[in-house]
């Protein structure tokens, strides 16, 4: 009778005279160093997983399956020796977590990184926005009285244009107006001054002014003439406007509003339209919900 033969090492070492206890110890001899080193380099991509990610807990369930999976290999029965297409699987599996831990630990890296950029760049973005909250706060304040301006004074557009070019309260260029002419762009004084602002010929060429009964005009040569007074004195309006009644010279010889009853009534008139209209703008900015405009 020919002799059994057999592909599996273990059964020919029985055959050839291996007991069963023997070739346990064989394959307990064999089987763990082969399994449990590829137990540790999966334990240990997947440490260097978890600290990238700065976790704490991970790596010690990762140390506990470690012992866990050694001790299981310890009590479990031989088996038979992997073939190679399993062999193949795990050395993708292996290729495939390093690639996931080089990614993590890149990720970790980048957000490292970012983190304290953004904590550099938030303070200086919200001092800029604390910064730029004034200015907003003005121009919407601005805008309500620009829009005020254009819908309840007369002229109101050209007045408050002017008045922003020469760098004057609108208030003060509408209250002149008022007083001059009450709004008329054809009123015309026994001196011979002519249209809103009451400006005489000379003055009004002077200022880049050819027809004075044109509003246009006549308002902005009539507000640069203000702002030329204005800025003569010092910036103080109350002898700016006696000088636009009376004369530069006069308020200068007086020292200030000149003695003068028509000149004192006509300060008076000027000062007192201009803060009912800035009274008035306050409660149109009231209304609206809005801020109130410097006046």
């Amino acid at each position: 009778m020919p002799e059994p033969k057999t592909s599996r090492p273990f059964q020919e070492r029985f055959l050839d005279g291996y007991d069963r206890s023997q070739l346990r110890e064989e394959v307990q001899k064999v089987k763990p160093k082969r399994f449990g080193s590829l137990r540790k380099k999966y334990a240990t991509w997947a440490l260097g997983g978890a600290l990238a990610l700065g976790g704490i807990g991970i790596p010690m369930k990762v140390g506990n399956l470690m012992k866990t999976s050694e001790s299981s290999a310890r009590q479990q029965p031989p088996q038979p020796t992997p073939t190679q297409p399993v062999t193949n699987q795990i050395a993708g599996d292996l290729q495939t977590a390093k690639q996931i831990a080089a990614q993590v630990a890149g990720g970790v890296q980048g957000a490292v990184k970012t983190v304290p950029d953004t904590a550099v760049a938030a303070p200086a973005a919200i001092a800029q926005t604390v910064a730029q909250a004034p200015q907003k706060v003005a121009d919407v304040a601005e805008n309500v009285k620009e829009n005020f301006f254009a819908k309840q004074i007369p002229f109101g557009s050209i007045i408050y244009s002017e008045a922003k070019k020469n760098q004057l309260p609108p208030e003060l260029v509408a209250a002149v107006v008022n007083t001059e002419s009450k709004f008329v762009p054809t009123a015309r004084s026994g001196a011979g001054a002519v249209g809103l602002m009451q400006l005489v010929p000379r003055t009004g060429r002077w200022l880049g002014a050819r027809d004075l009964t044109n509003p246009s005009q006549n308002i902005m040569a009539g507000a640069k003439y203000l702002k030329y007074l204005t800025d003569r004195f010092n910036g103080d309006q109350q002898k700016a406007i006696a000088a636009y009644n009376a004369g530069e010279g006069n308020v200068r010889r007086f020292g200030g509003v000149p003695p003068f009853r028509e000149t004192r009534n006509y300060v008076q008139r000027v000062r007192s339209f201009q803060h009912d209209l800035g009274d008035r703008l306050q409660s149109h900015v009231a209304e609206l919900g809005g801020p109130t405009p410097g006046l």
